[in-house]
């Protein structure tokens, strides 16, 4: 993919030019990742983690939270698995975090919440919720329903939290497979529908190492097999190539009004859009149209400059309308100030409501046998007293470094960067 070369149904992908690069680092970045336990009660397709430890000890986790606040001056704490509320001390490990002054983001597949739990998690100090759910997770219940029949589901986790009240409405994030590619502007109209209890979707595109590609470590040949890493497949080369620009153009083809306004690229690729994020803001179920990179830069910038740190996450349901004002400074921006105005009774009845959409593409291995990850990767986590990248932890676990590819004809075409869609043309 080129910047700027032309998609499906002559959409552009967006050019970087345009957009905020957002100005995280490895030592300076708003997340730090805490895998607080690997065991979980579903196992997705291509998922980066398999049972090796089970749950880490409380002292294990407070040690791992303060290397991060150390080492990467966070300001929240995403909390992953496994499924981390499964860990029996998930209640004391955000209270720890709270303790430090950090936020405390929850990503869990929900199988395991409840009423009191939730209360619970709240009084500690939570700071918000995002579910993972799709349709190829295999759930108990749930087996062979489409997307849109799992936002039953959806609809039931997201008014829990909001029952709770006090909380940042939910989050769901769903993985990009080709079965399901084209049910993504429909999952984007149901979070406009639920937009009072439902505050963002994050697609992230499907990966996994595929068993006709050669491997080794260090220098030794390693023959990878579904049974070696969670994430080896057989799959071809096709189900894996499903990049951000495609779901870029699926969102842009149905939401003209959508537009990313920042981005992170990658560490090998130039062109590569690694993470896409763009904010719909919405009053009274109309989309006004999407924040633009001026105010994302605003924000990043002044939050750094208040607090210290770059952040991600807000403790707010609703965008503060004093927001508007960032329309002296964001095209875009005066374009929501316009559409708001045309209703001047909003101003004093109507929320401004922010709906943060995010499209993350995973690593990619390249022809040449490198991998192109995320840069400034918001999700290191600790290992062994350094900080590596949560979705190859697994490497490190079993092997002790990273397992590396030797280029073979049979994966170029699918990791040349190259999207279906240009595949097509």
């Amino acid at each position: 993919m080129e910047e700027g070369s032309p998609l499906e149904g002559g959409i552009v992908a967006p050019d970087k030019r345009d957009l905020y690069r957002f100005p995280w680092s490895l030592n300076d970045n708003p997340i730090g990742w805490l895998e607080v336990t690997d065991t979980c009660n579903l196992h997705c397709r291509g998922c980066y983690r398999q049972s090796l430890e089970g749950h880490k000890s409380l002292d294990q986790l407070k040690e791992e939270v303060l290397f991060l606040k150390r080492w990467r001056n966070c300001d929240n704490i995403s909390i992953a698995g496994g499924e981390a509320l499964l860990h029996p001390e998930i209640v004391e490990t955000v209270g720890f975090i709270a303790h430090q002054g950090m936020k405390s983001f929850i990503l869990s597949n929900g199988m395991a919440l409840n009423r009191h739990l939730l209360d619970d998690l709240k009084e500690a100090g939570l700071t918000g919720i995002g579910f993972h759910v799709d349709s190829l997770q295999g759930r108990p219940g749930w087996r062979d329903k489409d997307e849109i029949a799992l936002c039953e589901l959806r609809l039931s986790l997201a008014e829990l939290v909001a029952e709770v009240g006090g909380l940042p409405p939910a989050g769901f994030g769903i993985t990009v497979y080709r079965e399901n590619l084209q049910a993504v502007p429909d999952l984007i109209r149901w979070t406009l529908r639920n937009q009072r209890i439902v505050g963002s979707a994050t697609f992230i595109t499907y990966r996994s190492a595929l068993t006709s590609a050669a491997y080794h470590v260090g220098d030794h040949p390693l023959e990878l097999s579904k049974g070696t890493l969670g994430y080896v497949s057989d799959d071809s080369p096709e189900d894996i190539g499903i990049s951000s620009a495609d779901v870029y153009a699926i969102l842009r083809h149905d939401f003209p009004q959508y537009e990313a306004a920042a981005y992170l690229g990658g560490t090998q690729r130039h062109d590569s859009l690694k993470w896409l994020i763009g904010v719909l803001l919405c009053s009274n179920g109309e989309i006004l149209g999407a924040v633009g990179p001026k105010t994302v830069e605003f924000a990043q910038v002044m939050h750094h400059l208040l607090f210290g740190t770059y952040f991600v996450y807000s403790k707010q349901a609703s965008v503060g309308k004093p927001a508007l004002l960032l329309a002296a400074l964001d095209p875009a921006m005066r374009n929501v100030l316009k559409g708001y105005l045309r209703n001047p009774l909003r101003l004093f009845l109507e929320p401004l409501r922010g709906i943060s959409i995010g499209i993350v593409q995973a690593p990619d291995l390249l022809e040449n046998g490198l991998i192109d990850h995320c840069d400034s990767c918001p999700d290191m986590t600790y290992w062994n007293g350094r900080l590596v990248y949560s979705c190859r932890l697994d490497e490190y676990r079993k092997f002790g470094r990273l397992v590396e590819a030797t280029p073979v004809a049979t994966v170029q075409e699918s990791i040349a960067g190259r999207t279906s869609v240009e595949r097509q043309m």
